[in-house]
């Protein structure tokens, strides 16, 4: 017989041991624990998706021959990413269409895996057409190895290829004590393949030329005895263009390695910009590719980059709330100085429009106005359509301690509300090494009719020398979220006339070199 308290005591260790059973259960079952089951079940169930598209979406410039490839977030099964190789018919999962998929690209063979079976390449059969846009499109047939397909179709914004037509490609090769270096080899590769004959050389004042190229994007290969090897990259964009690229300051092979330093400024403020995250690449003008080095400004807008092997590089920078630019730095020993400027990012139709040059001289930017409101005429004093440096315009307005010499401010020129503004002014530059400026102008809104931009080297007003193609000056225009650059070219003259802009054209490239004694007579130009 069990007393009472020894029944106690047996239908406690009962509860005990049913408790951990249940226990026991709740995480065990047919599939294993449940860590187990989360692992080889739920995971199961996760569907994958696109990480990425090459070409990227947005990109333009694209060579015609280009392969076209999809990055999933997880290993595919193969055999359901498939392609048509036999007509143009939107068949098969992995589809490129530039008629919003009523046909598609033929591929030449089905996608080929590769990354663990998360990158899938396929290749045209052909070219593509030029100057075309094509989207790809993943159908909710591929799935992953664990039988999950896409939740829904993906169509990605697509990619255009470079424009048909032809250009030429024109530059200058310095040596550091800037005097002209003839016998240069400068060759020509366009999307990686090499162009034949592939190479020019520099003439006697360090000038080189080559016309007749199939539009696209090269690399420029510089070449010379004594001297390292530099390469920049180059866009021709639209047909009949002449291309000017900066000019190129070729480095001795005795330079040794350093640190490449700089300060970055606002363009309008010319306040130090903090936090502005600098990427590294060898060679003038890359924009992609390895980033060899990175940065970030501190406080006082300062960078460097330690331990830099001799040549040339390409800062690309980035911040919140600033359009993403680039410059060229170049290390032979310690280079400090080499200072950029960088644009806030501007509301749909204004325009920035941003000079830097090299050298003591003082450069000075010049905007006809399309001005339709007060005085658009007469005197330098009054003429509203005339926006420089050189006289105490009427128009112009007090910035908080601010001389009205130094900033001018044009309202209404067009309607109310129009602000085109001088927003800096540099009179002299800091050492060849140096990017100095910026001379700054923005147009708060732009309107119907022509706008003319020229930069006058003030210092040697009518004297027609190369002072100012010595400067290596080069504009950026900033409009629309897209950049445009151009380069002075080495000819002699002291009155750059660059660019006009319309709504209608755009901008169009004028690229003369002239000569003017008097200032205020910019615009007669």
């Amino acid at each position: 017989m069990f007393s009472p308290r020894k029944l106690i005591h047996f239908y406690t260790l009962i509860f005990v041991a049913l408790t951990f059973i249940l226990s026991s259960c709740s995480e065990r079952s047919e599939y294993g624990d449940a860590s187990d089951y989360e692992k080889t079940g739920a995971a199961e169930h996760i569907r994958p998706t696109i990480s990425s598209v090459s070409p990227t979406d947005n990109s333009t410039f694209n060579s015609p021959a280009t392969t076209v490839a999809v990055i999933f977030s997880e290993a595919m099964s193969t055999g359901t990413i498939t392609s048509n190789t036999s007509d143009t018919s939107c068949s098969g999962s992995f589809q490129l269409s530039s008629d919003n998929f009523s046909t598609c690209i033929k591929m030449s063979a089905a996608p080929s895996a590769s990354n663990s079976d998360k990158t899938f390449t396929a290749t045209p059969a052909d070219n593509l057409s030029a100057g075309t846009t094509f989207k790809l499109q993943l159908t909710t047939s591929v799935n992953d190895t664990s039988s999950n397909s896409l939740a829904s179709t993906y169509i990605s914004d697509g990619f255009t290829t470079t424009p048909s037509g032809s250009g030429t490609i024109k530059g200058s090769v310095k040596q550091n004590n800037g005097s002209a270096l003839s016998g240069v080899s400068v060759s020509y590769s366009l999307y990686g393949s090499t162009v034949t004959p592939d190479n020019t050389t520099t003439d006697n004042n360090g000038d080189f030329s080559r016309s007749s190229l199939n539009l696209g994007i090269y690399t420029l290969t510089y070449a010379k005895s004594g001297y390292n090897d530099a390469s920049l990259s180059a866009t021709l964009a639209t047909d009949n263009q002449t291309l000017v690229v900066a000019t190129l300051t070729q480095i001795a092979n005795t330079c040794s390695a350093g640190t490449i330093s700089g300060t970055i400024k606002d363009a309008v403020s010319g306040s130090a910009v903090s936090g502005v995250s600098l990427s590294l690449r060898s060679g003038m003008n890359v924009t992609s590719g390895t980033i060899v080095a990175t940065s970030t400004t501190d406080n006082s807008g300062n960078y460097s980059f330690s331990n830099m092997s001799a040549g040339w590089y390409t800062v690309q920078t980035s911040k919140s709330g600033y359009t993403d630019a680039k410059f060229n730095v170049y290390s032979c020993g310690n280079q400090n100085g080499q200072n950029a400027n960088i644009s806030t990012t501007l509301s749909s139709g204004s325009m920035r429009i941003v000079l830097t040059w090299q050298g003591s001289k003082d450069l000075d930017t010049h905007l006809e106005i399309p001005c339709t409101s007060g005085t658009c005429s007469g005197s330098n004093t009054a003429d509203k359509s005339h926006l420089w440096y050189g006289v105490n315009q009427s128009a112009a307005v007090t910035y908080t301690g601010v001389s009205t010499n130094d900033y001018h401010l044009y309202t209404d020129i067009v309607s109310t509300g129009d602000y085109v503004t001088l927003d800096q002014d540099n009179t002299n530059g800091s050492g060849t090494a140096s990017r100095t400026g910026p001379e700054t102008i923005t147009i708060s809104r732009i309107r119907s009719g022509t706008y003319r931009y020229h930069v006058h080297n003030y210092d040697d007003s009518g004297d027609n020398t190369s002072t100012l193609a010595a400067s290596g000056a080069s504009v950026a225009v900033y409009y629309n979220d897209a950049t445009t650059t151009f380069n002075v070219r080495n000819t002699a003259g002291d009155l750059w006339t660059v660019f006009d802009f319309d709504n209608s054209s755009g901008i169009t490239a004028i690229d003369t070199m002239g000569s003017e004694a008097n200032p205020g007579n910019v615009d007669n130009h």
